[in-house]
C-alpha cells in the first residue's frame, strides 16, 4: 500500500507503464528526480502489440545502453514502407528500426527504469487526478483501498482514453478510420508457402512481399515472419494482418479466428493455410492529436497526446516526447529553469505530433482505392523514383 505517510512524495507521478512511461521514469531517474509510475494493471501484458521502433528512438535506446547485453540490433534500412509504396533507401539508409516486440521493450525499460531509482506501482489504478497551484493530485485505489497521492507534477502517459488528458480539460480532435485492420500471429506449416526472395510464394496468391502491406483483391495484406523480430520464435511461426473497408464492423480484442480467416478469405480471394491462430484482434485506427500538452501541472506524452496508425513510428513520436519532457522537467526541478520550458516542450512535442499526423493520412491517402489515390500514387511515386526524394521522406520519418 502506498500512502504519503510511508512514501516520500515524488517529485513527478506518471500514469501508465507503457513504452514510453517507463523509458520517462528512467530518463528521469537519471536525473536524480524521485518519480513513482501508476500502473493498474497487476502485471505486464504479453499479447503482443508494436513490432520494433523506426527511427532515431531507435539510435537513442541504444546509446542509453537500454540494448547493452541483448542480441537486439539496431538497423539502418536500405528499403521501407511508405503506405502502399516502397522507399528503396539504399545501403546506409538514413532511416533507422530496432526490430523488437514490445513486451521484451518494456522489460528492458522497467529494468533499467528500477535500476535508477524509479519506482514502479503496479494494480495501482489512478481513479481521479486534480492540480492545485503548487502539487497535483492524485486519488488510488490499490487492492481494495482508496489511496491518495500528491506530486509536483503528474504525466499522461495512460493511452488515447488518458484520465490525465480528460482531468487536464484537453480536447482530443481527430478522425476515426474508415477501414479495420485484423492483425495475428498464425502457423504456416513447413511446405504450404514457399520462401521467394524478399518474400512468399502463397498458392493461390501469387508473389508476396514481406514486412510490408501490399494491395489485393479485397484490401491490403501483409506477412512477416516473426523471427525476423524474435530469433527465438518458431520458423513456422509469421505476423500477418488484413486491411479492408470496415462498414458497421467493430473491432474485437480477441478476434475469433473463424473471422480471421473470412478476412484473409476477402482480401486474399482464397484461404491463407494456416494451422493455428493467437493473439488475433481487429482495430479500428484513429487519428488525433491532443489540442495541447500541458495544462499547469499536467503534461501529457505518448499515445496519450497523440494517436496515429504508424507502426513503430508511433512509438518513435512518443519516445521523442519522453526524451524532450524529462529533459524539460530536470531543467525545472534541478536547474532552476522557468515553468516556460514545460510551456517549450508542449509547443515543439505538439509541432512534432502534428508532422506525425500529417505522414500518416498521407499514407492512408495513398493506399485508399480510387482515382485520386491511383493519381497520388503516380505522382508520388515518380518522385521518390530518385534515391534522393527516398532519402529525403526517410529523414522526416526518422525525426519523429
Amino acid at each position: 500500500m502506498v500512502t504519503e505517510s510511508r512514501t516520500s512524495r515524488p517529485e513527478v507521478a506518471i500514469v501508465g507503464a507503457g513504452p514510453v512511461g517507463l523509458l520517462l521514469a528512467g530518463e528521469l531517474a537519471g536525473s536524480g528526480i524521485r518519480v513513482i509510475v501508476l500502473e493498474r494493471s497487476e502485471a505486464a501484458s504479453d499479447a503482443p502489440r508494436a513490432n520494433g521502433v523506426v527511427g532515431r528512438s531507435a539510435v537513442d535506446l541504444a546509446r542509453r545502453g537500454v540494448l547493452k547485453d541483448t542480441r537486439l540490433r539496431v538497423l539502418a534500412v536500405p528499403r521501407f514502407s511508405f503506405g502502399p509504396l516502397v522507399l528503396r533507401l539504399g545501403l546506409r539508409g538514413p532511416l533507422h528500426i530496432l526490430p523488437v516486440p514490445q513486451r521484451r521493450l518494456e522489460q528492458l525499460l522497467e529494468t533499467r527504469a528500477t535500476r535508477l531509482g524509479a519506482e514502479i506501482l503496479r494494480g495501482h489504478e489512478v481513479t481521479t487526478v486534480a492540480q492545485s497551484e503548487d502539487a497535483a493530485r492524485l486519488e488510488i485505489r490499490h487492492d481494495g483501498s482508496a489511496l491518495t497521492m500528491t506530486a509536483d507534477y503528474a504525466i499522461g502517459c495512460d493511452g488515447a482514453h488518458s484520465l490525465v488528458r480528460h482531468a487536464a480539460g484537453i480536447a482530443f480532435p481527430g478522425l476515426t478510420d474508415d477501414d479495420i485492420s485484423r492483425i495475428a500471429r498464425v502457423t504456416i506449416p513447413r511446405g504450404r508457402i514457399s520462401r521467394t526472395r524478399g518474400g512468399f510464394d502463397i498458392p493461390g496468391v501469387g508473389p508476396v512481399s514481406a514486412m510490408h502491406p501490399q494491395r489485393m483483391p479485397g484490401g491490403s495484406f501483409s506477412i512477416a515472419p516473426a523471427a525476423a523480430l524474435d530469433r527465438t520464435a518458431p520458423r513456422d511461426l509469421y505476423l500477418i494482418s488484413t486491411r479492408e473497408t470496415r462498414g458497421d464492423t467493430a473491432a474485437q480484442d480477441p478476434l475469433p479466428v473463424e473471422e480471421l480467416r473470412a478476412s484473409l478469405r476477402r482480401v486474399l480471394g482464397t484461404d491463407l493455410p494456416f494451422a493455428d491462430a493467437s493473439n488475433a484482434r481487429s482495430v479500428v485506427g484513429n487519428c488525433r492529436l491532443a489540442t495541447a500538452y500541458r495544462s499547469g501541472r499536467l503534461l501529457l506524452a505518448g499515445d496519450a497526446a497523440h494517436v496515429f496508425n504508424a507502426g513503430g513510428a508511433s512509438l518513435n513520436v512518443g519516445f521523442q516526447d519522453a526524451f524532450a519532457l524529462s529533459a524539460a522537467l530536470t531543467a525545472v526541478l534541478r536547474q532552476c529553469a522557468a515553468e516556460t520550458e514545460l510551456d517549450a516542450y508542449a509547443d515543439t512535442r505538439h509541432a512534432a505530433g502534428e508532422r506525425a499526423i500529417d505522414h500518416t493520412r498521407i499514407q492512408a491517402a495513398l493506399s485508399a482505392d480510387d482515382e485520386n489515390a491511383r493519381a497520388l500514387n503516380t505522382v508520388i511515386t515518380a518522385l521518390l523514383s530518385r534515391r534522393s526524394g527516398a532519402r529525403t521522406l526517410a529523414r522526416l520519418l526518422e525525426e519523429g
